[in-house]
């Protein structure tokens, strides 16, 4: 049976995403600074600390990078707060699509430019706070939506602690192993 359009593009998307987030990823070694949006509108000129790559089709956000969203549809995008993000995304099926970060209170706080060519990748880069709540597309949003939870971190003498958007913690000797400093 030969590949479906959808495959095919699905595929060519993840070639692309890896390269993005492989260039993206490696940020002690990038040079350049970006344009961060807060969560209330400022601006801070930072580079990003982790790249997010989507794929966009009418039907939803399809998540490319990283691991934990591989392969899922509208996924939820988990952020640390003061964390600096850039958010990718390929436009996979040839329709207009524009993507835009909501907070709580349900205002815009960062978008990206719209594309309508298939391949095409657009990006935002934002610092991510507490009030961020949703992602959307604008010419899509019923069905090209997917919410933003926040991961805690919080620190005690010789630990530190992560609390994740799905109720997981995880304790870490700081130091990173627990053998002692012997």
């Amino acid at each position: 049976m030969p590949p479906t359009r959808r495959t095919l593009l699905q595929a060519s998307a993840l070639g692309l995403a890896a390269s993005v987030a492989g260039c993206a990823g490696a940020s002690e070694n990038r040079q350049e600074t970006e344009t961060t949006t807060g969560a209330e509108g400022g601006t801070t000129t930072r580079q990003p600390d982790e790249t997010i790559v989507l794929g966009g089709e009418v039907e939803h956000w399809f998540g490319l990078a990283p691991a934990r969203i591989h392969g899922a549809e509208n996924p939820t995008l988990t952020m640390r707060p003061g964390t600096v993000y850039e958010v990718v995304w390929i436009n996979l099926d040839g329709v207009e699509h524009e993507l835009r970060v909501f907070n709580a209170r349900g205002d815009v706080v960062a978008a990206t430019e719209s594309a309508e060519e298939v391949g095409v990748t657009r990006s935002v880069v934002l610092e991510a706070t507490e009030s961020l709540a949703r992602y959307d597309c604008e010419y899509h949003p019923q069905r090209m939506q997917g919410q933003i939870s926040q991961t805690a971190v919080t620190t005690t003498p010789g630990e530190t602690t992560t609390t994740g958007g799905a109720g997981t913690d995880t304790t870490t000797p700081e130091g990173g192993g627990g053998a002692g400093p012997y």
